[in-house]
């Protein structure tokens, strides 16, 4: 771990890579999932809904659990977190490629089994995975902006994973075919899908875990003897009110964003007339702005604070993902179905890019800083408990999304045997998850408003740690 110095590139750059194994699998979750259980294996969207309401449940059990073990873990060879990278990166890509490749033509018993256990296993090891990860992410530096600087790195990497995730899949997988001019709905497409991203997360996980630098931070034998409850320092963990509001913050926001991607490709397909190469390339802009506006979002937190510029990117946000539905939409400035829309629609998500590119960095610095918080109150450095339960609140609002989206596809009547819905489906496909979005950013100010911890509060922290350590 550094003090004030920063890390090297080569260090950042190391740990960044590992977020491709965890972005990826998880990115295909988020995005296809509602569409592959409704429109390809046919089953309803409120029982799709009722897998991933169970799926929340089980996430609130491990992932702290797993964050927990992993700071309390002891081992001369792996550290602290890497033998969790193995674990979980192997198993998520078993998980993954289980899961794509339901058969459409089984029994609808069978594919709601078989959803149900690939889901709650793909999640829980993405949870192995993922919390030693972030956790490392923290304890590399305790310097106010190198941590932003950390987190930049990996969020470039993580929007590189989703890239491969939604933008590559989509253009490989989902080309027009004769049969299916619409290639996302060729059923034989998602099963070569799923290996593919099983491959890319077990060969980038077992990368990761040769050049992360491993965690060497031991328990003593003292610390290790001690009995200590893990729901206990959970509900402790969240007395820490910038903590607090930063994990509140995220749950809001992934379910006012991640719902119109939940139902992003029912909208394209049926609202927008995209093919999967054109769905792709509006995906492509979004997340290279996301990944271009790394070094603003770093310049901006540096020149003023962290929830200042988290704020300016949830602006930038709204209006590039609530913009392109109203101007095509709802105010029908722009025409569908001609040559130049997809490139007209680029406009809105390269700011949807700009902003999304704040929230994948500046919430995980602003974690680590709330972490140095807690150690003062509690005498426990917690890195992995502590983003165990972010990576559940991400995990949550995502999950409760795709339940809101199921939700949304069934009550506006969307039906999975037409090739075509009707013009007030298509509307509403559209417009619910934008006007849910537009009444949820009042909530997310006000969660981010609630972080109150800056640079010169962060310092005096990092003293006071500091005179413990030499007493």
């Amino acid at each position: 771990m550094t003090d004030g110095q920063r890390l090297p590139v080569k260090t950042k750059l190391g740990y960044g890579i590992g977020a491709i194994a965890y972005a990826v699998p998880n990115q295909i979750m988020a995005s296809f999932f509602l569409f592959y259980v409704t429109v390809v294996l046919h089953i309803s969207p409120m029982v799709a809904g009722v897998i991933v309401a169970i799926s929340v449940l089980w996430d609130a059990v491990t992932d702290p659990w797993i964050g927990h073990i992993s700071d309390r873990t002891k081992s001369a060879r792996f550290g602290r977190r890497h033998l969790y990278l193995i674990i979980g990166g192997v198993g998520t890509a078993v998980g993954t490629a289980l899961l794509w490749s339901i058969s459409p033509q089984s029994s609808e018993f069978y594919k709601i089994t078989m959803l149900l256990v690939f889901v709650l296993f793909t999640k829980t090891m993405l949870t192995f995975y993922g919390a030693p990860y972030f956790a490392m992410g923290g304890s590399l530096s305790k310097s106010y902006d190198e941590r932003t600087s950390i987190q930049s790195y990996r969020a470039t990497f993580h929007v590189i994973g989703m890239i491969i995730a939604v933008a590559g899949m989509t253009v490989i997988f989902f080309r027009s075919t004769a049969e299916y001019p619409k290639g996302q709905l060729n059923p034989e497409a998602y099963p070569a899908m799923g290996f593919t991203i099983a491959l890319v997360t077990v060969v980038v996980a077992l990368i990761a875990v040769v050049i992360i630098p491993k965690d060497r931070k031991q328990l003593t034998e003292k610390q290790l003897e001690q009995k200590i409850n893990v729901w206990s320092l959970a509900i402790e963990s969240l007395k820490n009110a910038n903590f607090r509001a930063i994990i509140l913050m995220i749950f809001i926001i992934e379910i006012a964003f991640q719902v119109s991607i939940s139902i992003g490709f029912h909208v394209s397909t049926y609202t927008y007339n995209l093919t999967g190469p054109q769905i792709g390339a509006i995906g492509i802009t979004v997340l290279v702005f996301s990944i271009a506006s790394q070094p603003f979002w770093v310049y901006l937190s540096r020149r003023f604070e962290k929830k200042t510029a988290l704020i300016m990117g949830m602006a930038f946000a709204i209006f590039g993902f609530a913009g392109l539905p109203m101007a095509y939409v709802a105010l029908e400035w722009f025409p569908l179905n001609q040559p130049q829309t997809v490139y007209t629609m680029m406009g809105f998500s390269v700011l949807a890019g700009i902003g999304n590119g704040a929230f994948m960095s500046l919430p995980f610095s602003m974690v680590a800083d709330a972490i140095d918080q807690g150690e003062i109150k509690t005498g426990q450095r917690q890195e992995g408990l502590y983003f165990g339960l972010y990576n559940f609140s991400y995990k949550a609002g995502i999950s409760i999304s795709i339940l809101i989206g199921g939700i949304l596809l069934e009550v506006i009547g969307f039906d999975s045997t037409l090739t075509e819905q009707s013009a007030e489906v298509a509307y509403n496909l559209a417009m619910v998850p934008t006007w849910l979005l537009l009444a949820l950013s009042p909530l997310i100010y006000w969660s981010a408003s609630k972080y109150q911890l800056d640079r010169k509060e962060h310092n005096e922290i990092l003293d006071i740690l500091d005179e413990r350590n030499l007493n």
